[in-house]
């Protein structure tokens, strides 16, 4: 399979709620594109759901590295940063969100 195809079978068990298996699918996305922050961003969100605020956040700061204009990756670290008690970390990022999200 390629990246492509990883990302989104990441994204659909995402949908499914079978966080531990996206990111499995997910972890190949990222081998085979280490350059992909939508596969980074995606497997932050699968880590956020299962509240390992660590890993998310790892993954969220790779994405904005390669993307410092990707929104969605700004957003998902700012509600990370909240649930690890860094209110301005993620009023920050949630601000940063607006000046890259489609209106």
């Amino acid at each position: 399979m390629t990246a492509i195809e990883h990302e989104a079978r990441g994204r659909e068990l995402i949908s499914r709620q079978a966080f531990a298996e996206a990111i499995a699918e997910l972890n190949d996305a990222v081998r085979l594109r280490p350059d992909s922050p939508h596969s980074y961003n995606a497997r932050g969100y699968a880590y956020l759901r299962l509240r390992d605020y660590k890993h998310a956040l790892a993954d969220f700061d790779q994405a904005i590295r390669l993307d410092p204009k990707y929104g969605n990756a700004y957003h998902n670290r700012g509600v990370v940063r909240r649930a690890m008690g860094d209110k301005a970390g993620a009023e920050a990022d949630l601000l940063r969100e607006r000046d890259f999200s489609p209106r």
